[in-house]
């Protein structure tokens, strides 16, 4: 499941990723794609254009980009850290291992401007749950064998973007109605549908958060009473029809 994001805009064009002690610049030669000691890994990276985007996730990942790196990592304090090659800037997460295994890839590499980095993988391909079988827009992840995936990780992985907002929200309905189907659990459903009323805020700049509660609202007295695909093309609809713009 995705652990955090970041987006950073770097003045020069390395990107640290790693530990949270000190980068020694000295052992990096600051050729190439990538160079890595036991501590960090050193991404080529695009500078002063615009920023880098780097998502992190645990256990499971979507199998994007290349990969060009493949590792343990020494983390003394058990936290993971994305920073800026200067120093200006960085992002810190708690994670679950001193020594965890690592795999990073990017989509151009020596000029990245997207990076996804995995935690304590293992490479056993198998498509995001519930919805698909690996069709776009949602890939086939990293999963780690022992990490069973539940429907808390596929509504996760289903919200993780807003390109195909309406299979991304149609897949979140459908873990939403199975939830309610297994736990008939109505606080269960509520919490589920309020992640949903936040990631929809982020389709446009100008939806407020009462624009998208009220849609909450209707999802909650709608939801399993059409099929997920009809209620998510008409929720979106709807909410575009009050925004009076497009949503993307």
């Amino acid at each position: 499941m995705q652990i955090g994001s970041v987006q950073l805009y770097l003045g020069h064009g390395h990107l640290f990723l790693g530990a949270t002690n000190s980068v020694d610049l000295a052992v990096f030669d600051g050729d190439g794609a990538v160079t890595a000691t036991e501590h960090h890994v050193r991404i080529a990276a695009r500078p002063q254009v615009g920023p880098v985007r780097v998502r992190l996730w645990q256990g499971a990942g979507p199998r994007v980009g290349r990969l060009v790196f493949d590792g343990l990592l020494k983390l003394p304090d058990a936290k993971f850290c994305v920073e800026e090659g200067g120093g200006l800037s960085r992002y810190v997460t708690k994670v679950n291992s001193h020594s965890p295994r690592v795999l990073i890839a990017v989509d151009d590499p020596g000029h990245a401007s997207r990076v996804e980095i995995v935690l304590e993988p293992e490479f056993v391909p198998r498509s995001a749950q519930v919805w698909t079988a690996g069709e776009p827009p949602f890939p086939k992840l990293t999963v780690s064998p022992t990490a069973p995936r539940h429907r808390a990780d596929a509504f996760a992985d289903a919200l993780s973007g807003h390109d195909f907002a309406r299979r991304r929200l149609a897949a979140a309905l459908l873990v939403v109605a199975e939830e309610r189907r297994q736990r008939n659990s109505e606080q269960s459903v509520a919490f589920y549908v309020n992640d949903i009323v936040e990631w929809l805020r982020w389709l446009n700049d100008r939806l407020t958060y009462e624009m998208c509660r009220d849609t909450g609202r209707q999802l909650l007295g709608q939801l399993g009473l059409r099929p997920a695909e009809l209620l998510a093309e008409d929720t979106l609809s709807d909410l575009q029809r009050r925004l009076g713009h497009p949503l993307v």
